[in-house]
């Protein structure tokens, strides 16, 4: 019986459990799709064990064999099990883990420690990039800003051109978690302004002014100095003419913009 090859024919996984853990730690350059594919298959709970259990090698090789059969160990081990599991075993296939279970469940509040654990710096980015088409956007950005992850969040405004991180941003800095430090205001204008730089249309001010209040001139002319892009100041002007400050500052840099 050659398990390289996926030939398990009539294997009885509990008498020949060590076997298959012996096979996958010892496989070196041999693939190992074709023995996790006939697992996936005939023996899911098996499969779970090699991959997931205690006494599994792990290693890169083994998590990014085991990714294409992610709905196999879902319906084993659960979402919240497998993930966490994989990522603490797969060495430099951590963000693969992160990136296909954020693809699978946007809106799973489990992604939160989860991208801390494997992003660190810029926990949330790979998280917020999956959720930006997900109705769940706007409560995910501001979970992760209620921990923190600001450059996260930063990256996600500049990526996506959404205006809902500099708003997630905004509110926690207003009003912050119970727990915890208040976040500064600097990450919410980075936030903003990364987003009307990546996407001039993108609803910033209406955002910023549904969180700060009526009268958001203070703060959106603090954003005028952080915009990179001439389209950006411009569609930003075009949106604040009722604000006198931000709409002065903008006639006077446009011009200088390319």
């Amino acid at each position: 019986m050659n398990l390289y090859a996926g030939e398990i024919g009539d294997l009885d996984p509990r008498a020949e459990m060590e076997r298959l853990l012996a096979a996958v730690r010892d496989a070196g350059d041999r693939p190992l799709a074709p023995l996790f594919g006939a697992l996936a298959a005939a023996h899911p709970v098996a499969l779970a064990e090699v991959v997931c259990g205690p006494r599994s090698p792990g290693g890169e090789a083994v998590v990014r064999a085991a990714l294409p059969h992610i709905a196999v160990l879902e319906e084993t081990l659960s979402p919240r099990g497998v993930y966490p599991r994989l990522a603490e075993l797969a060495g430099d296939a951590a963000t693969a883990v992160l990136a296909t279970a954020a693809g699978r469940h946007p809106a799973a509040s489990w992604l939160i420690p989860l991208s801390r654990r494997v992003e660190r710096e810029q926990a949330g980015a790979t998280h917020l990039f999956a959720a930006g088409a997900h109705p769940a956007f706007a409560q995910v950005c501001r979970m992760h800003a209620e921990v923190g992850h600001v450059e996260g969040l930063v990256l996600a405004a500049g990526a996506t051109g959404r205006a809902e991180p500099a708003g997630a941003l905004l509110a926690v800095h207003l009003d912050p978690p119970l727990r915890g430090e208040p976040i500064p205001l600097e990450p919410a204008l980075r936030a903003a302004a990364a987003a009307l730089d990546a996407n001039p249309g993108s609803p910033v001010l209406a955002h910023l002014a549904a969180v700060w209040g009526p009268e958001p001139d203070a703060l959106v002319a603090r954003l005028v100095p952080r915009l990179r892009q001439r389209a950006s100041a411009e569609a930003l002007l075009a949106g604040a003419r009722h604000l006198p400050t931000t709409s002065a500052l903008l006639r006077a840099v446009i011009p200088g913009m390319r």
